[in-house]
């Protein structure tokens, strides 16, 4: 056979015939005295198999690795291994499938039901638009709402905070040395606590600088309410049990 009958035969084309040489994953065939390759039925076999492992999902390598007779991998150990990154793949779309279909029933609305929920109890929140992110921003972190679910069960709590919140809103057009910022830090010591032992398990260890995230909550926040929340982080890492 010419080059073309085993490209036709193996329904690949000529080009690749000759990837496989150059790579060395089909063996040069002898040539006739003409300069033609001579191509016979077992070279039209290997490349057949060829052929079916990469159509299986094998790299070129690993279907070499596995045709070699010296020295190659165990074709079932490839192909176990194969089967496992499918059986992942497979996971990881019906995963994205059902995420879609959720996103779908609501319309097109990322946020989760859980966030929505949460989203409402913020309603009488004197900063309710940079809360909502806030809240957005740990539900996609950690996946976890716990913390405002508990406090909004707290009816104390829930209380405190709200008036501390308050109190932090009118911090806007002070000097950021002005006394009533470490007052305002001080009330929310004593509540501090109670919010980190709330805080999701998973955010610790979020691969993020807490530098950062710090930034980004506080992004938009006035130089005096910036002193006043990192006041009430370092209280509330001082009386952290």
């Amino acid at each position: 056979m010419r080059i073309g009958e085993l490209a036709g035969l193996a329904g690949v084309t000529t080009r690749t015939v000759r990837h496989y040489h150059r790579i060395g994953l089909l063996p040069e065939p002898s040539r006739r005295e003409n300069g033609y390759r001579r191509y016979e039925l077992r070279d039209l076999v290997l490349l057949l198999r060829t052929r079916r492992l990469v159509e299986l999902g094998l790299s070129l390598e690993e279907a070499a690795d596995a045709l070699s007779s010296d020295n190659g991998r165990d074709l079932v150990e490839i192909v176990q291994e194969l089967d496992a990154d499918l059986a992942a793949q497979q996971d990881r779309i019906a995963r994205q499938r059902a995420a879609i279909a959720d996103l779908l029933a609501a319309d097109g609305d990322l946020r989760s039901p859980a966030l929505l929920a949460v989203l409402d109890s913020l309603a009488d929140h004197p900063a309710q638009e940079r809360e909502s992110l806030a809240a957005e921003l740990l539900e996609s972190l950690t996946g976890d709402l716990s913390l405002y679910q508990s406090v909004q069960s707290d009816a104390v709590l829930r209380a405190q905070v709200l008036a501390v919140q308050t109190s932090f809103e009118q911090l806007v057009d002070v000097s950021p040395t002005h006394p009533s910022v470490d007052a305002v830090a001080a009330r929310a010591r004593p509540f501090g606590p109670a919010l980190s032992a709330l805080l999701p398990p998973d955010l610790a260890s979020v691969d993020a600088d807490p530098e950062a995230l710090l930034a980004a909550v506080s992004a938009g926040m006035s130089p005096a309410q910036v002193r006043c929340l990192r006041l009430m982080f370092a209280y509330w890492q001082e009386d952290m049990p």
